[in-house]
C-alpha cells in the first residue's frame, strides 16, 4: 500500500480503518484517543489501519476531498475493510453524502462515494484537537463515536433506531384534549413544545403543541393543524380551531407548576400572540396580560445550556444538538409542516419536549455547580421576558420614506458605478477577465473534444468584451491584489484574498495613487450601499401593516448569542444599522412613530470606555473622567505628538486638539480600536497603512499610556491558565478551554493566546449587559405605572434602549425620569465610583429617527416643552 499509514500487525486484511486529519497523524495520539479506546471494546488493533487525510494547506476543496478519498478507497478494496472511522467532518461529508456532519453522530451510515464502495460502513468520529478546543462538549461526543464503531462492528448498529417514547398518548378529540390537558396538573414540572408554520410571529399559527413530564413520556395534540384541508398555514389561510385554543388557553391559566422551553422568547411569542392578542399585533393588553401568564414560573433550557457551556470554544447551542446523544438525528424538515403527516408531527414535537426535559436534567447541575444560577434567575430569565415583548412590538417604519430612500440610494449606487466602470485600472481588469474567459472557453472545449488537436481557436476580435461585476469577489480580486498589486491584509474562511468592505477602506491606506483612490473609494461607497440595498431595504418592505400609518419590523433578539453575553440581532441585524454615516441619516428617517406617538432612544455615555476606566482604575483613563481630558485627543497626542509642537501636556491644551488638529484625532480612532482588541503593529500595518516603524511606535504609545489596565487584563487571562474561565460582568463565566491545558511555550500558546485575547475582550464587552440590566428593570416599571399600554418598547441596539409611547408631557416626563435613573444604576462592586457615574440621556426623535431633541436629565415639563420648541425650530429652518 503506497498510501502513508500507521498498521499494528501485518496482515492481509483490517476490516476497521480509522481516518484522522493530517496534523493529527501522531501515533501516540492516535493510541491514546482511538486505538486503546476501542481495544478496551474488543476490537483488535491487529484488526486497524489509520491512514491521514491530507489537506492542502490547511483547507479541502471538494476536488482536492473527492481525489484523496478515491485513492483511499481504492487501497482499502483489497484490505477487506468494511469500516470506516472518519474523523473529519469535511471527509466524512463526502463520504456519506450528507451536508451536515455532528447530526450523524453515533450512527452507521453507508458509503455513497462511489458505487464499488457501497459496502462500507461509515461512522462518523471526533477529532482529537477538537476535544483539546472543547472538551466539556467533545470528550462525551467522542466515547459516543467510539460506542457507534464498536456496535456497528460486533453487528448492533443504530444506537438510535429505536424510539425512546414511552407513556405517550395523542389525543384527538376536544374532550380527550381536554382530559390530557387536566393530568398534566399532577405533574409539578414540564415542558412545552410547539410547532408553527414559520419562524415568523404573525405566519407562525400553532399546528400542534406537545407537553412532557420526563425524558419519555408526554402528550401532543394538533390545534391549528388541519389534516383534511391541504393548505399552507400562512395568516390569512389557517384554520384557527378556537375551540382547541380555548381549552389550551384555559390550562396555562390554571396550571400552577414550572414549565420549561429551549428558547421561550420564540414559543412564548407565538402563544402571547396567537392565544392572549388573537393575531392582532395592537392589542396591548392581551401582550401585557400573555407577557404575565407565559413568563411566570418558566424555565429556558437554551439559557440554562449556555450557561453551563459558555466558551471561547463555539458551542451548538440548538436542541438537537445538545441532546443528539439522547435522541441522535431526529430532525426532520419542518419549513411547511402540512408535508409532514400528522402522526410524524405529532412524535417529532413530543420528542422535542422530552429532549427538553432531557438537556434541563444534564446541564441545569453544570450551570448550579458553576455558580450561574444567581445570574440566570436575576438577568437571563427577566431578559427573556422583556426580548418577547421587544420582539411582539418590533420597530416602526414610514414605507413612504423606505421607497423614497430606496430611490436615493440607488442613485448614489450608480453614481459611485460609473466612476468604477470609468476607472483605467478597471479597464485594465477587464481586460485580464475577458483573456481568462477566452482561454477557458478554448481548454473548455478541448476537454471535452475527441480529437483535441484539431480544436478551432476562436476569433479573439469576435470574442465577448467583459464588463466589470463589483459585486463579484473574484473579479475584485483581480483588480485589487493583480492589477492594483495591492497587499492581502485579510482573507477568507477558504483562504481567499477578502474583498470586503471594510478591507476595501483599509487598503486605501496603502497606496497614494489619485485614480485608484477615487477607485477605491467608490467601490466601498457601492458595497457599502449595495449592503443596505440588499439587506435592510427588503426587511423594511416586507414589515408588517398593523393598521397604522407606519409598518412594523420585527427582528430578533438573541440572547445566548455572544461570548460575553451581549445581544445579538437577526432577520435583520439591527446591531448593524448604519448610524454615523450618511447613508446611517437615511436609513435612520426611514424610523418614525405613529401618528400620536413618539419615537425616542437613549443611549449609555460611552458605557464601554468608562467601564474600562472603572473596573481596571487605570489612571490614564479614569483621567478622562475625573479631569476633564478628551480621550481621542489624549490618545491623538500620545500618537502623533511630533506632529503638533504647540500641544502642550496640559487639560486646555490636549482638548483644542479636537478643533486645532481634527484630522489627527480622527487618524488616531482606528488604531486605538485595534489595539484595544488585542490588535498588534502588524494589525496597524494592515488597516492603517503605518509603516513598521510607526506602526510599533503608535503599539509602545499606547500600551506605555495603559500600562494598568493592560495589566489588569493579563492578570485575569493569567488566572485563567489556572481556573480554566474569566469571570466578566454580573458573575458570567466565559470557559477558556485551551489556556487551562496549555502553559506558554507549549505546542498550544498560539492558539492559547488568542484564546486569551478572546477571553479579555469579553471583560469588558460583558458590561454591555448593563442595558439589558437597565432595560428589564425599567420594563417592571412600567408594567406597574399608568402606561403600560402606551410605552412599547422597540429594540435594544448596542447600549441605547429604544421605545415607542405616546405623545403626551406627563409620559415624556414620567420616561425622562425612570428610563435615565435605570440607566444610571451602579451597584456592581466592580463599577463603583464616588465620582464617575454611568448615565445617559433621552432623546425624542422628531419626525424621524434622525432628529434628536436631547431632553436633559431630570428637565421640569416645562422645561421639556421650550427644548422641544427650540430643537423644532432648528430642524424646520
Amino acid at each position: 500500500m503506497s498510501l502513508r499509514h500507521i498498521v499494528y500487525a501485518a496482515s492481509d486484511s483490517y476490516p476497521v480503518c480509522i481516518l484522522v486529519k493530517d496534523t493529527s497523524f501522531d501515533p501516540n495520539i492516535i493510541e491514546t484517543t482511538y486505538v486503546e479506546p476501542l481495544e478496551a471494546h474488543g476490537i483488535s488493533r491487529e484488526d486497524m489501519i489509520i491512514i491521514p487525510l491530507d489537506y492542502l494547506e490547511g483547507k479541502a476543496p471538494k476536488k482536492h476531498i473527492d481525489s484523496v478519498l478515491s485513492e483511499i478507497l481504492e487501497s482499502l478494496e483489497s484490505l477487506g475493510t468494511r469500516f470506516i472511522y472518519c474523523a473529519d467532518s469535511a471527509f466524512f461529508k463526502a463520504l456519506a453524502k450528507v451536508k451536515k456532519a455532528e447530526q450523524h453522530l453515533g450512527y452507521e451510515m453507508p458509503c455513497l462515494f462511489r458505487k464499488e464502495s457501497e459496502h462500507l460502513k461509515i461512522i462518523y468520529g471526533i477529532n482529537d484537537r477538537s476535544i483539546i478546543y472543547n472538551p466539556d462538549a467533545n470528550t462525551a461526543k467522542l466515547s459516543q463515536s467510539i460506542d457507534a464503531l464498536v456496535a456497528s462492528y460486533f453487528g448492533n448498529p443504530a444506537a438510535f433506531d429505536q424510539i425512546f417514547l414511552n407513556d405517550v398518548s395523542y389525543p384527538t378529540s376536544n374532550a380527550a384534549i381536554e382530559r390530557a390537558l387536566h393530568s398534566l396538573h399532577q405533574h409539578p414540572e414540564i415542558s412545552c413544545d410547539i410547532e408553527t408554520a414559520s419562524l415568523e410571529h404573525n405566519k407562525a399559527g400553532i399546528a400542534t403543541i406537545a407537553f412532557s413530564w420526563n425524558h419519555t413520556d408526554g402528550i401532543a395534540f394538533a390545534v391549528d393543524y388541519s389534516p383534511l384541508h391541504q393548505i399552507s398555514l400562512l395568516r390569512g389561510e389557517m384554520i384557527v380551531n378556537r375551540s382547541v385554543r380555548s381549552l389550551l388557553k384555559q390550562f396555562f391559566k390554571d396550571y400552577t407548576g414550572r414549565i420549561r422551553y429551549h428558547n421561550c422568547s420564540y414559543d412564548t411569542k407565538v402563544l402571547i400572540y396567537e392565544l392572549m392578542m388573537e393575531a392582532d399585533g395592537l392589542n396591548m393588553k392581551g401582550m401585557i396580560d400573555g407577557l404575565h401568564l407565559f413568563h411566570k414560573n418558566i424555565d429556558d433550557t437554551k439559557m440554562i445550556a449556555y450557561l453551563a457551556l459558555n466558551s471561547v470554544a463555539n458551542t451548538e447551542l440548538s436542541l438537537k444538538a445538545l441532546s443528539q446523544s439522547y435522541a441522535g438525528n431526529y430532525a426532520v424538515d419542518v419549513s411547511n409542516v402540512l408535508t409532514l403527516s400528522l402522526p410524524d408531527l405529532l412524535q417529532y414535537n413530543l420528542i422535542d419536549a422530552c429532549c427538553t426535559n432531557w438537556v434541563y436534567d444534564k446541564y441545569y447541575p453544570i450551570m448550579v455547580q458553576d455558580k450561574q444560577l444567581e445570574l440566570y434567575h436575576s438577568f437571563m430569565m427577566p431578559s427573556q421576558k422583556t426580548i418577547t415583548q421587544l420582539e411582539l412590538t418590533g420597530m416602526p417604519v414610514n414605507p413612504v420614506r423606505v421607497q423614497e430612500v430606496k430611490a436615493i440610494l440607488l442613485e448614489i449606487q450608480e453614481e459611485h458605478e460609473a466612476i468604477i466602470m470609468d476607472s483605467y485600472c478597471v479597464l485594465q481588469a477587464e481586460a485580464i477577465l475577458r483573456k481568462r474567459s477566452y482561454d477557458k472557453d478554448y481548454e473548455d472545449r478541448k476537454d471535452k473534444s475527441k480529437n483535441p488537436d484539431k480544436i478551432m481557436v476562436r476569433s479573439w476580435d469576435d470574442w465577448p468584451e467583459h464588463v466589470f461585476n463589483a459585486n463579484s469577489s473574484l473579479q475584485l480580486q483581480v483588480l485589487l491584489y493583480e492589477v492594483m498589486g495591492l497587499p492581502v491584509i485579510d482573507k477568507t474562511k477558504s483562504g481567499q484574498p477578502s474583498t470586503g468592505t471594510d478591507v476595501i477602506t483599509n487598503l486605501m491606506n496603502h497606496t497614494d495613487d489619485a485614480a485608484w483612490l477615487r477607485c477605491l473609494e467608490a467601490i466601498s461607497t457601492y458595497s457599502g450601499v449595495d449592503k443596505i440595498l440588499t439587506t435592510f431595504i427588503p426587511a423594511f418592505e416586507n414589515a408588517i401593516d398593523k393598521g397604522e400609518n407606519v409598518y412594523w419590523i420585527h427582528g430578533s433578539f438573541n440572547l445566548g448569542g455572544t461570548l460575553s453575553g451581549r445581544l445579538s440581532s437577526s432577520n435583520p441585524n439591527l446591531q448593524q444599522i448604519p448610524s454615523g454615516s450618511t447613508y446611517g441619516k437615511l436609513i435612520k428617517s426611514c424610523f418614525q412613530a405613529p401618528e400620536g406617538y413618539l419615537f425616542a432612544g437613549a443611549d449609555f455615555n460611552s458605557l464601554e470606555d468608562m467601564i474600562s476606566a472603572l473596573t481596571t482604575k487605570d489612571p490614564q483613563k479614569m483621567k478622562v473622567y475625573e479631569d476633564g481630558y478628551d480621550g481621542h485627543s489624549l490618545r491623538a497626542y500620545s500618537y502623533f505628538g511630533d506632529e503638533m509642537p504647540d500641544i502642550e501636556n496640559t487639560v486646555e491644551s490636549i482638548n483644542s486638539i479636537k478643533q486645532k488638529y481634527s484630522k489627527i484625532r480622527e487618524a488616531s480612532k482606528p488604531p486605538t480600536f485595534a489595539l484595544t482588541y488585542g490588535g498588534t503593529f502588524r494589525t496597524l500595518m494592515k488597516n492603517c497603512g503605518f509603516g513598521e516603524n510607526q506602526a510599533k511606535g503608535i503599539e509602545a504609545e499606547y500600551h506605555d499610556l495603559y500600562q494598568v489596565s493592560d495589566q489588569w487584563v493579563q492578570d485575569k487571562i493569567d488566572q485563567a491558565y489556572t481556573d480554566g474561565y474569566v469571570t466578566v460582568a454580573f458573575g458570567l463565566r466565559v470557559r477558556t478551554p485551551l489556556l487551562v491545558q496549555s502553559v506558554h511555550g507549549s505546542k498550544l500558546a498560539f492558539e492559547a493566546e488568542s484564546e486569551g485575547r478572546s477571553a479579555g475582550n469579553a471583560l469588558g464587552q460583558s458590561f454591555g449587559m448593563l442595558n439589558c440590566r437597565a432595560f428589564n428593570e425599567f420594563m417592571e416599571r412600567v408594567w406597574n405605572s399608568p402606561y403600560k399600554y402606551l410605552i412599547k418598547p422597540c429594540a435594544l441596539i448596542h447600549d441605547a434602549i429604544y421605545l415607542v409611547f405616546k405623545n403626551n408631557i406627563k409620559i415624556v416626563d414620567w420616561v425622562n425620569r425612570n428610563l435615565i435613573e435605570c440607566m444610571q444604576w451602579q451597584e456592581l462592586p466592580e463599577i463603583q465610583h464616588p465620582d464617575v457615574k454611568l448615565g445617559a440621556e433621552l432623546d425624542l426623535h422628531y419626525k424621524s429617527w434622525d432628529q434628536p431633541v436631547t431632553i436633559p436629565n431630570n428637565a421640569t415639563q416645562p422645561e421639556i416643552r421650550a427644548t422641544c420648541v427650540a430643537k423644532k425650530t432648528e430642524y424646520e429652518q
